[in-house]
């Protein structure tokens, strides 16, 4: 009996001690993903700050040239404040609007010089100063207390779904929406285009929660042990997804998994990087063996680029018929340069597939069309979006010049029924 008492006084000692060693191991986890949360809050208030600078700069001069650094600055700044808000598990109508206001005020300030006259140009950014230097009041108050790092992944719950901030998330996305709608007015084309983006439906089954994870375990067996929560997008996203959230060894990350066909919609890992750099064959060959386990299988690669830790890669659908890149429907990846492993990934816009239509292709003499020192060092096919936002099958060329003895690469793209030149840019 005695013996009896003893191993079982014994198994439930051993079960406290490894229930106490599970809970403090998922503390500490919740604890790191809480104070990533809270370094991203704090990078996005200070920049914020710094957009708001860069844009009173602006309108110190009448030339453009006097604003260029300011203007550049607007477009780098607004950028990293998109980075930063995409990775909080913000109210999902409040980011889509913050991160498309940020995108507008970017894209116009980068290319104010060349679209717009000064004194409009004066306006709108006169007018996108004041409304953010109103952002800014209504950020600091509904972020107060959230950049400490000491905020249980509980706390950071309340505070983000108003139900203890005192706060509302989704009142500030409108407010966002109505200055984007004032200082960059959609043209009716855009409009069209937006509509069609957010009224699109996957078409594929719909999968459980307990299927998302097990996708994300298939795809991610390295970091998909411990996971500390498993949410939903809000109701209205365009495509609801699944949010899980993921603590692992160093690396911490989430992963959004479409509701409908249970698709890779985005994934970020983040961790320390070690100092050995694989072959570059083998960063491509583990990104491609991914994005087949994934089930993006139309890609070809258009793009690689490096920074000290990761390789980012861009890959593009190729529609069938022609054989042509759609360069609207991208899939952007980093891979870790230390042990091959995709670490990010953004497919959003290639599960957004664009619709594309047959097209005549005329006949076209590039001896004539081109000048003729020009040479044509590669043709191909590529749907590619036009001014009037239509995805129209063009002749995607790749050409050297020759200008005062220095060589220039251009990428020129030709409208295969119209021949018109949509697109012509320097590529050195």
């Amino acid at each position: 009996m005695k013996k009896t008492i003893f191993v079982l006084v014994y198994a439930i000692a051993a079960i406290s001690i490894y229930a106490y060693g599970k809970t403090t191991e998922s503390e500490k986890l919740a604890l790191a993903l809480s104070g990533q949360y809270a370094k991203k809050m704090a990078d996005a208030s200070e920049k914020l700050e710094e957009l708001d600078t860069a844009v009173k700069k602006t309108l110190l001069f009448n030339e453009s040239d006097g604003s260029a650094q300011a203007r550049e600055d607007i477009w780098r700044l607004s950028s990293d404040i998109k980075s930063s808000i995409s990775a909080l598990p913000l109210d999902s109508g409040f980011s889509t609007s913050w991160m498309n206001y940020l995108g507008r005020l970017g894209d116009y300030a980068k290319d104010g010089d060349r679209y717009h006259d000064s004194e409009k140009f004066h306006q709108v950014m006169r007018q996108a100063s004041k409304n953010l230097g109103e952002l800014a009041d209504e950020w600091e108050v509904a972020t107060a207390g959230m950049v400490s790092g000491r905020l249980s992944m509980d706390g950071w719950t309340d505070r983000l779904n108003n139900v203890e901030s005192g706060y509302d998330w989704s009142k500030m996305g409108n407010t966002v929406k109505q200055y984007t709608e004032s200082d960059f007015p959609l043209t009716a084309s855009e409009s069209d285009s937006q509509k069609k983006k957010e009224l699109r439906d996957l078409k594929d089954a719909e999968v459980t929660r307990e299927e998302a994870v097990e996708r994300f375990k298939e795809l991610f067996p390295s970091v998909s042990n411990e996971i500390v929560e498993v949410g939903s997008s809000q109701a209205g996203s365009p495509y609801p997804f699944y949010h899980i959230r993921f603590a692992e060894d160093e690396s911490i990350g989430y992963i959004d998994i479409t509701k409908k066909g249970g698709h890779v919609l985005s994934f970020l890992s983040e961790r320390p990087f070690g100092r050995e750099e694989q072959p570059f064959e083998d960063i491509q060959r583990n990104a491609e063996r991914f994005l087949k386990a994934a089930g993006y299988r139309d890609v070809v690669q258009e793009e690689a680029r490096e920074n000290n830790n990761v390789w980012h890669l861009v890959y593009v659908r190729v529609e069938p018929e022609y054989d042509a890149k759609v360069f609207s429907d991208v899939i952007h990846l980093k891979v870790a340069k230390d042990n091959a492993n995709v670490v990010g990934l953004d497919a959003s816009e290639y599960i957004r597939k664009e619709n594309t239509a047959r097209q005549p292709i005329i006949d076209i003499d590039w001896n004539t069309f081109f000048h003729s020192d020009v040479e044509i060092v590669k043709k191909e096919l590529a749907y590619v979006e036009n001014n009037q936002l239509e995805q129209r099958l063009a002749h995607y060329l790749t050409v050297l010049s020759v200008e005062h003895g220095i060589p220039g690469t251009y990428a020129v793209v030709v409208d295969t029924e119209t021949a018109e030149v949509i697109k012509t840019e320097k590529l050195d």
